[in-house]
């Protein structure tokens, strides 16, 4: 919003220096950007927040500065109409779900001719260009009260009928500038009796609008549906000073007194004779409202004592006539104040007016929380997952937690399986993600690189189960396969079972597997299926696995630790062979278990179907004889002889 210091000393004497004004607006939330010169004109740029409409003026403005220095503002005089000499016929059909009010008057035989030098140069300051007399004006009453209107060729509003309505979309709408628009569905437009003639809270129509010819004006101000402005404006791309107001909301109190300040400017600019009452339809009354204070209240919310007589000067510069009842204060809040509805409102107008740096500086107090509040959520287990997956070397990915029917269909998944959104912001997004795979599926996808390691960490639909999904591009099955080991050794979950066969359809048929702990399944690991491959356009072979991280935190064991051994350990390796497709985590595991004083096992190396295992032999109690040693390492000999067909390689 730009703020011309000339405009703005009309209604407030600035006695700060400008760099101090800045500063005290800032500080006081009108945050003030930047300063420009036009001329000899200083012009303040000024940031409005969405919940004050009343800045969007220059007497909205000058309102704040005058709590500010606690001085008066001097409001602009808005005298009285003269008598209506003829009577124009308007018939407006009201729609409160559209307009919650609308104000119009009628003024015949104006003139149209170029505005005055002094008006002239304020549109200008505004960043506009001049274009007449009633143009110019509208223009100058909106920015200097906060309140759009608009002027119509009252002759060319056909049946001297306005119809306030929806848009059904696609209609065509040429703006008062020359620009043609196709609306979109759910703007409101206004029709006359034969054709649309406006774009209601955005833009007036060409047809209705004013021209060098035009002698008779109808002015309106409406309060319009701000929710309905703004999707408009967003859908057209078109914003505007107007739709800017509206869709903050503008003084619903102050149509009337808009209206006669811009039908007086008219008179004195333009001539012209009042051809109508004023018309003011609404549903209720807009009038001020009381609002309690109490000072209790003030005094918690804020930490600080603000003595009562400094809290009602700040009420009474705020413009909120005060009146102190006992231990709260009385305010009545104005209309143009529509932002003002709870006590914690007027709190607020107090701490900022009063000033948040004069508060004293103070750490905050804490206290240790020894309960868990409602909804608490433990993320530690997840971030040793994460900890133990970029240790491995995997980065992290978040893609979205929406697929398309057609990604689910390249994946072989049955998109009646998948929770499909209602309402969709686009077929792309339509379904909630049942894996995690199909989204860091497509990342790899993207990825150029030769190698690629990725990870996710988050929920699947609709059971919403925290998942750990997994894939790696040019990497190998041993290496991919250490890291669900890792993950699981990491966890100290021993107790599990890998079947090498999945029911999900986008695993290669026999290049996948299961993991089981009991009846339990944890998850699925193996390649990923060369038909969706061939779908999804990629051609390396992918690897992936996906976790349930529920049943692996269920497991996951604290691991215990005993007090190093006196005695020390025997180690050897052992080097055999093995038929083929030999699983050698199941070897691992029947040496561990074939004897209690069987410490440690490690797979060192492999070599042509040749697998060397490094072993400890060790007994807490004594030292063990290499006799001893001898009649363990026969035992697992036999052992694996027995159940794998394995043999000692001579």
């Amino acid at each position: 919003m730009l703020i011309p210091i000339s405009w703005l000393k009309d209604y407030v004497d600035i006695k700060l220096s400008l760099k101090e004004l800045m500063w005290k607006m800032t500080e006081a939330g009108l945050t003030c950007e930047a300063i420009k010169k036009v001329g000899d004109e200083i012009i303040l740029d000024v940031e409005v927040t969405p919940n004050r409409p009343d800045w969007m003026s220059i007497l909205g403005v000058a309102r704040e500065i005058a709590a500010i220095e606690g001085v008066r503002v001097k409001e602009p005089k808005i005298k009285d109409l003269p008598v209506q000499t003829a009577k124009f016929p308007i018939d407006f059909v009201p729609n409160f779900d559209l307009f919650e009010r609308w104000s119009a008057i009628i003024i015949k035989g104006i003139e149209i001719k170029p505005s005055p030098k002094w008006l002239a140069d304020r549109i200008r300051f505004m960043g506009h260009t001049p274009i007449n007399n009633i143009i110019d004006i509208t223009n100058y009453v909106m920015y200097e009260l906060g309140i759009p209107m608009h002027a119509f060729d009252y002759d060319e509003i056909s049946g001297q009928i306005m119809t306030p309505q929806l848009s059904k979309g696609g209609e065509k709408f040429t703006s008062v500038d020359g620009e043609d628009y196709i609306l979109p569905k759910d703007a409101i437009i206004i029709k006359d009796a034969e054709r649309l003639i406006d774009l209601a809270g955005i833009k007036g129509g060409l047809n209705s609008g004013i021209k060098d010819t035009t002698k008779n004006v109808l002015l309106h101000v409406t309060i319009d549906n701000p929710v309905l402005v703004r999707r408009a404006s967003i859908a057209l791309g078109l914003r505007s000073d107007a739709s800017a107001i509206y869709e903050r909301g503008p003084d619903k109190g102050g149509t009337v007194n808009a209206l006669t300040r811009c039908a007086n400017l008219i008179l004195d600019l333009a001539g012209g004779e009042i051809a109508s009452e004023i018309i003011d339809l609404k549903k209720h009354g807009f009038g001020s409202w009381n609002l309690e204070l109490g000072l209790e209240k003030l005094e918690k919310i804020l930490g600080i004592k603000i003595p009562t007589p400094g809290v009602v000067q700040i009420l009474s510069r705020l413009n909120l006539s005060p009146k102190l009842q006992k231990n709260k204060i009385i305010c009545v809040i104005p209309t143009y104040r529509g932002d003002i509805k709870i006590e914690e409102d007027l709190i607020e107008e107090v701490a900022r007016i009063y000033g948040y740096n004069k508060f004293p500086k103070t750490l905050p107090a804490g206290r240790q929380i020894f309960q868990k509040i409602p909804y608490y959520f433990d993320d530690s287990f997840h971030k040793k997952l994460r900890g133990i997956m970029t240790a491995s070397g995997y980065s992290e990915a978040i893609p979205l937690s929406l697929l398309s029917k057609s990604t689910l269909e390249k994946f072989g998944i049955d998109s009646k399986h998948a929770v499909k959104i209602t309402n969709p912001v686009s077929l792309e997004y339509e379904y909630m993600r049942p894996s995690l795979l199909p989204g860091i599926v497509e990342a790899i996808k993207i990825n150029n690189e030769e190698v690629v390691q990725l990870f996710e960490i988050d929920k699947t639909y609709p059971e919403e189960n925290y998942k750990l999904a997994v894939t790696l591009k040019g990497g190998t099955f041993k290496g991919f396969k250490g890291t669900i080991d890792l993950i699981l050794e990491r966890l100290n979950i021993s107790d599990y079972k890998i079947e090498f066969e999945t029911n999900k359809p986008y695993f290669h048929a026999w290049k996948s597997g299961t993991i089981k702990i009991g009846s339990e399944t944890v998850g699925e690991f193996g390649e990923l299926s060369p038909v969706v491959l061939s779908r999804l356009e990629i051609k390396d072979s992918i690897l992936c696995f996906e976790l349930d991280i529920a049943i692996l935190e269920k497991h996951a064991k604290i691991k215990n630790y005993v007090t190093v051994a006196e005695n020390p350990a025997q180690v050897e390796d052992l080097t055999l062979t093995f038929p083929p497709k030999t699983r050698i985590g199941e070897v691992i595991k029947t040496i561990n278990n074939s004897q209690l004083t069987i410490n440690k096992v490690e797979l060192t190396g492999t070599y042509k179907g040749s697998y060397t295992f490094r072993i400890w032999y060790q007994d807490p109690k004594k030292n063990l004889t290499d006799k001893e040693v001898e009649e363990i390492r026969n035992k697992i000999l036999k052992d694996i002889k027995n159940k794998f067909g394995g043999n000692l390689k001579s």
